[in-house]
């Protein structure tokens, strides 16, 4: 039961620290430096900063300075960090960077409900290989048989070894020995992976944090788990939903995230690397990037909003799974709306946004006459169930105003407000600095007002986030920008 995929990868002994900062692997290329040591059939990897005197480090000390109580946390934290303890000692011979690469899960223990196995690689790239051995035998490990010459330390199945400024640990002798192959060239590096490469040259240099998974690689792995779990953890719509899934995972080769601290809050960026045409064949929508102009008819009291476009369409293709047939069927039958009658009326701009009176989905479909009559047929439906089952639906109504239509429980939604929130001060600096294009495939915005209204002391710092995803063929991004403000 235990997976690991071996993939064929071409092996290259390319010198990443030089090379991966000046060309086509720019990007996140600090936090990757590890995947040098980490298998190229590895499922998942992450990276993080531990360099308190790094730029990263410091920015993220700068935004926790603006929230109340933050500044003394800080201190708490620098003045741990800074002491005899064992943990301080260990995180100082650690040095700056950090990744772990999972290399294998095994999921034999789920007949049982037990907890999958991983293993692991961890791998420091800035360590200080006089301190770190003597700090390891503190914690108990002990010196064991060399592997290709290099001295190892081992506590229980952990084996870690270290050369100069690199420590490289994993949760066993035999995983240790693969990731000093790797290392060595003899084995390929998911440093040269072309999804790995693809997806972290998307994501930012300057990254606190960056996590990298392999969808294609899971997918063997979860259609094994799948058989293995209980009847009653199953899937909904059992072995053909299972195999579905498993089939969409194929096509997707990687997917990435990034964590950037800022002046003004943090950035957080999403990417990933498919196969669109495959996936597209699977029925698959990639939304196309627009300029929403909806958003300007949200309340400029609103906690935020969501612009996004085609939902009838979205749905259409997502109901043409072989599970999902009857349900539409039946579905279709009760209400008397058709299924395309609906997504038509559901096509086109879309914006959903919430206030302290209620939430509300605007919508501009091409006929919006016809659509109103389609969509007053199916709340009309919707209510009919709801009361069968016991529910009240009545607080949901539809509003037209010319070819605006508005769904939800705020009356008067449907007309243009007489401010909006896309014209406040707040949105327009937060979108000002975060750098948000005009043409997105969706936008989110979320009001200070709307956290800030919690009372919370640390909420007050806090100065709306804003999120938005781009559109460039089979790379698709999202990033999303949250703004801490100095409040005095």
């Amino acid at each position: 039961f235990f997976f690991k995929q071996k993939t064929a990868y071409e092996i290259s002994t390319r010198d990443w620290s030089s090379d991966v900062c000046s060309s086509d692997l720019a990007g996140a290329g600090d936090r990757a430096k590890g995947a040098t040591a980490v298998p190229a059939d590895a499922l998942a990897y992450a990276s993080v900063s531990l360099d308190r005197g790094g730029a990263p480090f410091q920015a993220l000390e700068g935004l926790a300075a603006k929230v109340d109580g933050g500044a003394a946390a800080v201190k708490r934290l620098n003045e741990m960090l800074s002491g005899d303890t064992r943990q301080a000692q260990v995180v100082r011979a650690l040095g700056g960077d950090v990744s772990v690469g999972l290399v294998g899960v095994d999921v034999a223990s789920l007949t049982s409900g037990g907890m999958p196995k991983a293993s692991a690689v961890i791998v420091a790239t800035a360590a200080d290989g006089a301190t770190l051995p003597g700090v390891l035998q503190d914690a108990g490990f002990t010196a064991g048989p060399a592997l290709n010459g290099a001295p190892v330390w081992e506590k229980g199945a952990m084996a870690i070894t270290v050369d100069g400024s690199t420590a490289i640990g994993a949760t066993s002798r035999a995983t240790l020995a693969d990731a000093l192959a790797v290392q060595a060239g003899q084995q390929p590096a998911l440093a040269d992976d072309p999804a790995f490469q693809a997806t972290i040259a998307k994501l930012p240099g300057n990254a606190v944090a960056v996590a990298y998974l392999a969808p294609a690689r899971l997918a063997p792995l979860v259609k094994a788990a799948g058989g293995l779990l209980p009847k009653d953890m199953q899937l909904p719509g059992g072995a053909p939903s299972l195999t579905r899934l498993v089939t969409d995972l194929q096509d997707v080769r990687g997917l990435g995230i990034a964590v950037t601290a800022e002046q003004g809050g943090l950035r957080v960026i999403a990417a990933g690397d498919a196969d669109q045409a495959a996936l597209e064949k699977l029925g698959a929508r990639f939304p196309t990037a627009y300029a929403p102009t909806l958003a300007d008819r949200v309340p400029a009291d609103a906690m935020g909003f969501a612009a996004f476009r085609d939902l009838g369409p979205t749905l259409l293709a997502a109901a043409q799974d072989p599970q999902a047939k009857d349900l539409v069927a039946a579905i279709e039958q009760q209400t008397g709306v058709t299924l395309p009658g609906l997504a038509g009326a559901l096509a086109g701009e879309h914006t959903v946004y919430a206030t302290t009176s209620g939430a509300t989905l605007l919508t501009q479909p091409q006929d919006a006459s016809g659509a109103n009559m389609i969509l007053s047929n199916a709340l009309v439906a919707a209510r009919g169930l709801a009361k069968d089952a016991g529910k009240d639906l009545k607080a949901i109504g539809l509003e037209q105003n010319g070819g605006t239509l508005a769904i939800g429980t705020i009356e008067g939604a449907a007309k243009a407000p007489s401010a909006s929130i896309t014209a406040t001060d707040a949105y327009r600096a937060l979108r000002a600095r975060a750098g948000t294009p005009d043409a997105v495939t969706g936008l989110v915005y979320v009001a200070p007002d709307a956290v800030q209204r919690s009372g919370q002391p640390a909420a007050r710092a806090f100065g709306g986030a804003i999120g938005w995803g781009t559109d460039t063929g089979a790379e698709r991004s999202e990033e999303h920008t949250s703004e801490l403000q100095s409040r005095v």
